[in-house]
């Protein structure tokens, strides 16, 4: 049975409960197959590698029970194969620090620091264009693109985001929206997102160890920064 625009019931309410675990709000759990819940599930497929068409057939449905790594996709390797890639380090997960600030105080203010995550830590640019870094505090991790070309989000063809809760910044005096974890790419620095410094085999690897680390906590977790 496929599911889609207009389709009511059980199995509604279930693809609805399964979107929410996963981190793609359907607006409700309601049994009513709307246009919140169609584009919570073409997020998902999109995130997933699957066909977008907005219907939810066996494919998406065994996505759904299968968690997050697409199963036609080769296993990545446990560890960084990079030679420069970041270290392992013992009991800061989900966590991100700043090293240094540049124009603090002022609006491209940028910050630079580690940011780890499944027991790999990663270094990280904040800021530095816009309303400048993201304000510390703690976020809610989900996850919102596994795969985009944009130059500012993509290092040597690996590209993806994942997305962050909204933040009141005191320094700009208004809220933060559209906070992403992505590669630094083009130009240094971000408009206010986590850029990953590193090259291709880094940031596979990153995207690698943020799968895990959603796949471990049903699809969210709360990073503290600062």
């Amino acid at each position: 049975m496929t599911l889609s625009i207009g389709s009511r019931g059980n199995s509604v309410r279930t693809l609805q409960q399964n979107l929410q675990r996963a981190g793609f709000s359907p607006g409700g759990v309601d049994g009513a197959f709307g246009t919140r819940t169609e584009r919570a599930v073409r997020a998902f497929q999109q995130a997933k590698g699957l066909q977008v068409d907005g219907q939810v057939g066996p494919q998406t449905l065994r996505a759904l029970r299968d968690g997050f790594e697409p199963s036609t996709r080769p296993s990545a390797p446990t560890r960084p194969v990079d030679p420069v890639a970041p270290r392992p380090q013992a009991g800061a997960d989900r966590t991100a620090t700043f090293d240094r600030v540049r124009g603090p105080g002022t609006r491209s203010q940028q910050v630079t620091g580690r940011v780890t995550v499944n027991g790999h830590t990663y270094d990280f640019r904040s800021g530095g264009y816009g309303r400048g870094s993201l304000p510390p505090g703690s976020y809610t991790v989900t996850p919102h693109l596994w795969s985009r070309s944009d130059r500012s989000m993509s290092v040597d063809g690996v590209g993806y985001s994942f997305a962050l809760s909204d933040k009141y910044d005191r320094r700009v005096g208004a809220n933060r929206s559209l906070l992403r974890i992505h590669p630094d790419g083009g130009t240094p620095g971000t408009m206010g997102c986590v850029g990953i410094v590193g090259n291709g085999a880094v940031q596979r690897q990153f995207r690698e160890d943020m799968r895990e680390e959603l796949r471990r906590n049903g699809g969210r977790f709360t990073l503290n920064v600062g």
